[in-house]
């Protein structure tokens, strides 16, 4: 009997294996890290890997799974190439559906689209437009220029997307980076990033687009705060990617956060190793890409600061309100 049983449970991982040629997987990383931040749809209790591969592969919102095998758990996700744990003590494993069509259905990162997900959209709020709004907050790919990237968009408020996000919840992410680096952009997207200044021009430089940029920060006494900047922009290369906006505009339903950027269009943005401050060292004694003064101040404070993981990280050393930062976004919205 005991044999037969065996058979019979081997006779139907074939048949599982056999249903997932219409979407077959591919092994991913897992990070060790506290920054996480998963869209999960499902947890499920499943007696083999391949179960947890059939249950992704029925969900056509399913992009991802996680298999536990000490507790034989599966965790299925809307989106993501990766998985994130505190740690792998669970001997997990990671699987992302493979991108195509077969028999006309079709698997496409979230932001692509298209018979063959030969389309990508081009910001945030072409994805609203198309209806690409299960849930609010989205980590989408997208794709302004030449290349793809993801970014955050809220598209409950009409593809709001984010450029900066620090979180001091997380692990360490050094932001103490390099001119090339903060050009690119780095960090885990979903939780501590910067976009990278290249990519932000791709994204301001959309046609028939018009932008204001939007900081909301929590203060160590855990209250809130939030300030506008109208008519965004950002310089060149050739102007040390100096910041404009027209007009400053505190929140009128929440306190203001105040103002870390400094007079629009007059600094230019330094890291350590392309300073732009001159004898001052600005990035050099801070740490961190800013626009920093050029002043013995340096800056009434900026978003890039050190971060330790203490919990106790700094991004503006005192507001107007007296208060230290603990937590920030920064994101643009259309106009």
């Amino acid at each position: 009997m005991k044999f037969v049983e065996i058979f019979a449970y081997h006779l139907t991982l074939l048949f599982t294996v056999k249903g997932l040629k219409d979407s077959l997987f591919s092994k991913t990383a897992i990070f060790i890290n506290t920054c996480k931040r998963d869209y999960l749809l499902q947890e499920i209790k499943v007696d083999h890997r391949l179960r947890c591969s059939m249950a992704c592969s029925q969900d056509a919102d399913c992009r991802r799974y996680l298999y536990c095998k000490s507790d034989l758990s599966c965790k299925t996700y809307l989106d993501g190439t990766d998985c994130v744990l505190s740690d792998n003590s669970g001997q997990c494993s990671c699987y992302r559906k493979k991108i195509g069509c077969y028999k006309g259905k079709c698997t496409c990162p979230l932001g692509y689209y298209g018979n063959n997900c030969q389309n990508i959209i081009k910001d945030c709020r072409e994805g609203y437009g198309r209806n690409m709004t299960l849930g609010n907050t989205k980590q989408v790919y997208i794709q302004p220029g030449s290349t793809p990237f993801e970014i955050i968009c809220n598209f409950g408020i009409y593809g709001n997307m984010q450029i900066l996000r620090r979180d001091v919840t997380c692990l360490h992410e050094n932001f103490n980076r390099t001119m090339n680096e903060y050009r690119k952009g780095f960090g885990n997207v979903a939780k501590n990033m910067w976009i990278g200044l290249e990519r932000l021009k791709e994204i301001l430089s959309l046609p028939s687009s018009k932008f204001r940029l939007v900081l909301h920060a929590v203060r160590s006494d855990n209250s809130k705060c939030r300030s506008h900047f109208t008519d965004f922009q950002l310089g060149n290369v050739s102007t040390g990617y100096s910041f404009g906006y027209l007009n400053m505009e505190d929140d009128p339903n929440i306190m203001g956060c105040g103002n870390p950027f400094g007079e629009p269009f007059k600094n230019r943005f330094s890291t350590y190793d392309h300073d732009n401050t001159g004898s001052y060292r600005c990035a050099t004694r801070f740490g961190g890409g800013w626009w920093f003064d050029t002043s013995v101040n340096c800056t009434k404070g900026f978003l890039t600061g050190s971060m330790d993981g203490s919990g106790v990280d700094i991004f503006l050393p005192v507001d107007l309100h007296d208060q230290q930062y603990k937590n920030c976004i920064v994101s643009i919205r259309f106009q």
